[in-house]
Parts: C-alpha cells; sequence; structure tokens
C-alpha cells in the first residue's frame, strides 16, 4: 500500500486506511485539511535519499541586488517581528519602508510573468532547503509551501478565470502566507499552525 503527502500542509493519505486509493482518486479531489488539488501530492518514498552537501557559492556569485520587492518583503516581515516584541515605533518604521519600496516596483506583468518567477523560486527553494541551520530550514519550508499553493491557485485562475472565485472569498495567514480560496478559513493554518484569526480574509 502506498502512501501519499500533501506538498502544502503535510497532510498523508494513506491506501491502507482509506476505502479508495489514491490514484482512483477523481481529478477534482482536494486535500481535505488545506483545499490543495491533488496534483500536489508526492509519493512517500520508503527509502531515505541522502542530500548532497551543496558547496558555498563564491562571494561574487553569492551576491546580488535585491529588488524593490523582495527589500518590501524584508521590510514588512521586520515589522511583524517589531509587533511581537512590542515593538510599536519600529514596527510603524518598517511598515513605513515596506510601503515605499513596495510603491517603487514597477507592477506591470501577465499572470504568465507571475507564475514564471514564481516557479523560479520554488526552484530556488528546493535547493536551499539542503541547509543544516534548523531556523533557515523552517523558514524555507513554510516559504515553499505557501509558494506551491500561490502556483496552484494561479493555475486554477488561468484555467477557470474569474468564476473560480466567484461567490467565495480569500483568505492570507499573517505569518506565513498560506494561501486558502474558500468561504472560511481552516480553523488552523495547515503551514505554520497558528489559529484562524492571524488567517486574513483579503477583499
Amino acid at each position: 500500500m502506498k502512501k501519499y503527502e500533501c506538498t502544502i500542509c503535510g497532510y498523508i493519505y494513506d491506501d491502507a486506511k482509506e476505502s479508495v486509493k489514491f490514484e482512483d482518486l477523481p481529478d477534482d479531489w482536494t486535500c481535505p485539511i488545506c483545499g490543495a488539488p491533488k496534483a500536489v501530492f508526492r509519493e512517500i518514498k520508503e527509502e531515505i535519499e541522502e542530500i548532497e552537501n551543496v558547496e558555498n557559492l563564491d562571494e561574487e556569485e553569492d551576491i546580488r541586488e535585491l529588488t524593490n520587492t523582495e527589500v518590501s518583503y524584508i521590510c514588512s516581515n521586520l515589522a511583524k517581528a517589531c509587533e511581537k516584541q512590542y515593538l510599536k515605533e519600529e514596527q510603524d518604521l518598517f511598515n513605513e519602508l515596506a510601503k515605499h519600496y513596495s510603491n517603487k516596483e514597477n507592477k506591470e506583468g501577465t499572470i504568465n510573468d507571475i507564475q514564471n518567477k514564481i516557479e523560479e523560486d520554488i526552484k530556488e527553494f528546493e535547493n536551499a532547503l539542503k541547509t543544516e541551520d534548523r531556523g533557515a530550514k523552517r523558514v524555507l519550508t513554510w516559504a515553499s509551501k505557501a509558494t506551491n499553493m500561490m502556483n496552484v491557485i494561479l493555475k486554477n485562475y488561468k484555467e477557470k478565470g474569474l468564476d473560480y472565485l466567484k461567490d467565495t472569498k480569500i483568505w492570507v495567514c499573517d505569518i506565513c502566507g498560506f494561501i486558502y480560496v474558500g468561504d472560511t478559513p481552516p480553523k488552523v493554518c495547515p503551514i505554520c499552525k497558528v489559529p484562524s484569526f492571524k488567517i486574513l480574509e483579503v477583499k
């Protein structure tokens, strides 16, 4: 019997415990926890694959200038960190910087441009996750899962158009960026495990 794992939230579908084998599930079946489609599940292999050590890049290759969007995201995350430490003045300053750099970014582009960038990010996450740093690995795992979910939503939107979002709502976790499409958000974020009051509706 095979097992399959949702690459978004980690839910395990075990053929041995279910009445229907995973392969026999309809194509429109979705994860009962996070709503991700069947296509994002991967089979769990019994053997443990060794992760090859990745050589450090030369300094010249490793350093590059951040885009305005990336700087905006960094400032936004620092603002959230300040909020947790009750540093109101610093939080406001980081939020102001995040807004400043966000406004400087050229937001023109097609859905295909966005999706290509997302798929590039997913490939980068696969390499970056080989790090041994536990803290960095946790953040990268969250970001990888949230980005995968974003990719799924864009694919569905391209196939179904506005009907995909008709008569429903969009929710985003304020902590890890997990996106959920549905009338009500999950009780707990399937990625970072925060309660639903941290999963905010996007108007």
